[in-house]
């Protein structure tokens, strides 16, 4: 377990949370861009409809599914901490990652509410590297659990080769990020890289983290035991699609779910819109069709998981207020 760092790193503020406002302006032009296509093909009224036929009972589910993936995030979390000698509450972890829920759903930018919950748990253990290093892992973990876990599923769908060669593609892209982190030589730029400059205080630390990284990845154990709490978490995500589907009255299969969930939670990963917005319903349009939902049915569904998610995330705003933050 690395030391402490300096004060003066630690107290500097964390992150410039746009990301460069020529970034954002390019996400959200790509946002804007896609909403308008996906709706000039699928009239407003038809999602306004859909939404007010909901069934509350499916609706409630949806929710329950939001926040079991939200505390077996936090203890994913944990487990990867006591691996490397640290003692952080399950109760305050899931604090941490409500607040960065808020934050990922809230700003342009995909990455300010990992940032936000690195800086916190950072605080509490008086380690910045060691704080930034535990969120980086479960994350590159968790992006190997989505890819497994749609591999697994896709022998029980009948699917087509565009979602086999989108599964086999988002397992080889998760799978390389874990490889590139395990070299020093790569993984220290890509931190670097990811950066940007938005930081402050930061690059005399950046070489610690990835130590850290590297050195929780080697903790076998904790990393397979929480590679398949990953791929749990997955499967709460494809729950919630699986609740939306079924209380809009078109029900779609736990194993579809599973597939087509994980595939648009990859796309939407990538930093090309503002919360991936347009690219989620876009996706969803897509690969939802590929199991016979109409496409104004699967862009409802698109909308409500990012609303079940935000609403859900919303105690975050306060927690963050409350914590006394610059």
């Amino acid at each position: 377990m690395t030391g402490p760092v300096d004060t003066t790193v630690v107290e500097a503020p964390p992150v410039s949370f746009g990301g460069g406002r020529a970034g954002t302006l390019i996400r959200a032009a790509v946002s804007i861009v896609a909403l308008a296509l996906v709706f000039s093909r699928v009239p407003p009224a038809d999602v306004l409809a859909a939404i007010l036929s909901l069934d509350p009972a499916w609706f409630l589910a949806a929710f329950g599914a939001v926040y079991a993936a939200i505390v077996l995030s936090a203890y994913k979390w944990l487990l990867l901490l006591r691996a490397r000698g640290y003692s952080v509450g399950i109760v305050r972890l899931t604090r941490h990652y409500l607040v960065g829920l808020f934050f990922n759903n809230f700003l342009p930018t995909s990455v300010g509410g990992d940032v936000v919950r690195a800086w916190d748990v950072g605080k509490d253990l008086d380690d910045a590297p060691g704080g930034a290093a535990s969120v980086i892992a479960e994350r590159l973990i968790a992006s190997l659990g989505l890819g497994l876990t749609a591999a697994l599923g896709l022998p029980f769908v009948e699917a087509g080769p565009q979602a086999t060669v989108a599964v086999v593609v988002v397992l080889a892209a998760s799978a390389t990020l874990v490889a590139l982190f395990l070299m020093p030589s790569r993984s220290a730029g890509m931190m670097r890289g990811a950066m940007g400059g938005r930081f402050e205080g930061v690059s005399d630390w950046v070489g610690e983290a990835v130590c850290g990284v590297r050195e929780t990845l080697h903790h076998r154990g904790a990393v397979v035991l929480v590679l398949v709490l990953s791929m749990l978490f997955q499967v709460l995500v494809a729950a919630v699609n699986y609740c939306i589907f079924e209380a809009l009255g078109s029900p779609v299969g736990l194993a579809e779910c599973i597939v087509y969930s994980s595939i648009v939670s990859a796309v939407t990963m990538v930093p090309i819109s503002i919360s991936g917005h347009g690219v989620r319903e876009a996706g969803y349009a897509y690969f939802f069709g590929l199991a016979g939902v109409p496409a104004s049915l699967a862009v409802t569904g698109s909308l409500l998981f990012f609303l079940f998610v935000a609403v859900a995330t919303l105690p975050g705003a306060v927690l963050f207020a409350l914590g006394g933050r610059r």
